[in-house]
């Protein structure tokens, strides 16, 4: 399949203090980044806390955020789990659903070899109708996909058809492959320096904090497109600014108050997170305005 050239926001997943699914707050926040231009949806990926929700909810997440986008963009769907099975368990309610892809890092928990790794993409290929794309997180799984584990999954995989990286290197080899399909697709989250990456070709940006700047993104985006290098710089320090505030106050609970500010209901951290100090719930509040995001 194509992506257009753009942003795919990681989705928040708004919940109740008991981990129950809220879907009005779910269709605003889908409706909101569409409206902003996004390309694509990433559905519990890392910032939509897919790991930590229940096997009850999951379905109704990710079913919700399809009616909502309703063919407009496509919908990836973060499927991460710790074993096979698991991810059995998790795709099965979704296999009628129209599911631009399943998005895998490699399990978690236990880190994997790069054997292990394989087996475990190529047997989750096998579960699903629908493409998969992979997820290189090391820096959770504490396993590095490489450029030449792509190259063989492409090699192997019918229904494999991207990768979320941070990985400029393996990026530009495979922007200069001839023998990568032209529609593979390549979604950068190496966020601090996508207006830097944009120029060599790397045109998809995915990450979470896209979620929750809509009105920066477009106007990076919009930027970028035109060629005003100045205002696509920043438009992405705002965001960067943004999310090293989230990182002085605790990420995913400071996320929960951005996500709150903007109109959107419920807890979007793990249930164990604990909530904002009022002093970060200032400082995420001046910033959101500072920025032009409120």
């Amino acid at each position: 399949m194509k992506i257009k050239q753009g942003f795919v926001p990681a989705l928040g997943t708004p919940l109740t203090k008991e981990g129950k699914f809220l879907p009005e707050s779910m269709k605003k926040h889908v409706n909101d980044q569409i409206e902003a231009g996004a390309v694509g949806l990433l559905c519990m990926g890392s910032m939509g806390i897919e790991a930590f929700i229940t096997a009850e909810e999951y379905p109704k997440v990710a079913k919700t955020t399809l009616e909502a986008a309703a063919g407009r963009v496509p919908v990836f769907v973060g499927a991460m789990d710790t074993s096979i099975a698991r991810v059995k368990q998790r795709i099965a309610p979704l296999e009628d659903s129209d599911v631009a892809a399943f998005v895998f890092t490699t399990p978690f928990y236990s880190a994997c070899n790069r054997t292990q790794a394989m087996n475990f993409f190529r047997a989750v290929a096998k579960l699903t109708k629908h493409n998969i794309m992979i997820y290189d997180l090391p820096g959770v799984t504490r396993c590095k996909i490489t450029y030449d584990m792509v190259l063989e999954l492409l090699e192997s995989v019918p229904n494999f058809i991207g990768i979320k990286s941070a990985d400029t290197q393996m990026f530009r080899k495979l922007k200069l492959n001839p023998n990568v399909p032209k529609d593979f697709i390549t979604v950068y989250s190496g966020l601090d320096t996508f207006d830097v990456s944009y120029t060599w070709g790397i045109n998809n940006c995915l990450d979470g904090m896209l979620s929750c700047t809509p009105k920066n993104t477009k106007a990076l985006f919009e930027a970028l497109e035109r060629g005003d290098h100045a205002t696509a710089g920043t438009c992405l320090s705002n965001i960067v600014e943004l999310r090293d505030c989230f990182v002085q106050y605790g990420v995913m609970n400071a996320f929960t108050v951005s996500m709150n500010l903007l109109g959107y209901e419920g807890n979007f951290a793990q249930d164990y997170c604990p909530e904002t100090s009022p002093e970060g719930v200032a400082a995420v509040t001046a910033l959101m305005k500072k920025i032009g995001e409120l």
